[in-house]
C-alpha cells in the first residue's frame, strides 16, 4: 500500500435519495441506507452504501464500502454483491480495490459456490491507452444481472489501473417462462456504477445509482455484451438518448446569447413513480449529490 492514502471522498448522485423505501408493485422493493460502525480493536471505522433490491422474496444486495483506519487512512474499497440467485447460504462476490504506489489493483476474491463466469477483454486505442474488461452475466429468463469490472491504464507498461469502474445492472421481468411469478410482478431494471480513481493522492469514490432504465434497453445490452465481450453504458438506448439529448441542449446553450435557466417541471427533466411502481421520464434533471453520509464527504 502506498502511504499517501487518506481518506478520499465519496459522491452518491442518482434518480433515488439515501435513504429509502420504495416500494414497485405489489411485490417488489428498493431499500437504501448507510452504515458507520467501529472496527473491533482496531481503532478504525467502516462505512458503506447499501442497495437491496427484493421481488418476491428474491433479494440481491450490492454494496460500496470502505475501511478507514484510526489514521485516517483509507485501507480498501470494496464492492460487494449478494444474489440470492449465484450466492447461496449468504455467500458473497467481493471485489476490493487497493491502492498501490501507482494506481489501483483489483483481487477477485468470491466466495460463491455459484456458477459465476467472467469474460475478460483487453483493448488498446490509438494512443496505447489499455481497457481491461470483465462482464459477468447471470441469473434466469425471469431475473437477470450483469456485473461489470473495468480498469484503465495510460500504456500497457504500467503495472497497475489508474482508474476503475464497477457496475451492476439488475433487471426483473415476467420473461417468457414464468416459475413462481404472480401476474402482477413490475418489470424493473436498475443500475449502479461506482468509479474510483484519484485526486491528489487520495481515493475519489463516485456512486452513480440506482438509476432506472427500461428492462427491454438493458436486455438489449446485455445481449451486445454477452456477444462482444465489451461493456460501454451507452450500450443501453435509454442511457444512449440521453446522453445524446445532454449533448444537444448543450449545443443549443452554447448558441444562446444569454443562457436561460431550465423551466422548473418542465416534461423534460420531470421524473415521476406511477401507482403501480413504474417510472416515468429519465431521470435526466434529478441527480441527487448527498452531504451528509458521515465520512465518504
Amino acid at each position: 500500500m502506498g502511504n499517501n492514502n487518506v481518506a478520499g471522498f465519496l459522491r452518491l448522485r442518482g434518480s433515488l435519495p439515501f435513504p429509502s423505501h420504495i416500494q414497485l408493485g405489489t411485490d417488489a422493493t428498493i431499500d437504501m441506507k448507510t452504515v458507520s460502525r467501529r472496527s473491533d480493536g482496531g481503532g478504525g471505522f467502516n462505512e458503506r452504501a447499501d442497495v437491496l433490491y427484493t421481488v418476491e422474496g428474491s433479494k440481491c444486495k450490492v454494496i460500496l464500502g470502505r475501511i478507514v483506519c484510526n489514521d485516517g487512512n483509507v485501507n480498501v474499497v470494496s464492492f460487494v454483491l449478494n444474489d440470492s440467485i449465484i450466492c447461496p447460504d449468504n455467500k458473497n462476490l467481493c471485489l476490493p480495490v487497493y491502492k498501490m504506489d501507482t494506481g489501483f489493483v483489483c483481487l477477485f476474491d468470491s466466495e460463491s459456490k455459484g456458477s459465476i463466469a467472467w469474460k475478460t477483454r483487453k483493448n488498446v486505442d490509438a494512443w496505447d491507452g489499455v481497457t481491461d474488461t470483465k462482464v459477468c452475466l447471470y441469473g434466469t429468463a425471469n431475473r437477470c444481472g450483469l456485473l461489470v469490472w473495468e480498469g484503465k491504464k495510460n500504456d500497457s507498461r504500467e503495472r497497475y489501473a489508474k482508474a476503475v469502474t464497477i457496475a451492476h445492472y439488475f433487471v426483473s421481468c415476467k420473461g417468457s417462462v414464468a416459475v413462481n411469478r404472480s401476474s402482477e410482478t413490475t418489470d424493473i431494471g436498475f443500475s449502479v456504477v461506482a468509479k474510483v480513481g484519484l485526486s491528489d493522492g487520495k481515493y475519489d469514490i463516485t456512486v452513480e445509482g440506482p438509476d432506472p432504465h427500461p428492462v427491454f434497453d438493458l436486455l438489449h445490452m446485455f445481449n451486445e455484451v454477452n456477444k462482444t465481450g465489451i461493456w460501454k453504458p451507452s450500450m443501453c438506448p435509454h442511457c444512449r438518448n440521453i446522453r445524446r439529448e445532454h449533448s444537444r441542449m448543450q449545443s443549443d446553450s452554447e448558441d444562446d446569447v444569454v443562457p436561460f435557466p431550465p423551466r422548473l417541471g418542465s416534461q423534460r427533466n420531470t421524473t415521476s413513480i406511477a401507482n403501480n411502481g413504474r417510472f416515468r421520464g429519465h431521470a435526466n434533471g434529478s441527480y441527487i449529490r448527498c452531504r451528509t453520509f458521515y465520512g465518504f464527504n
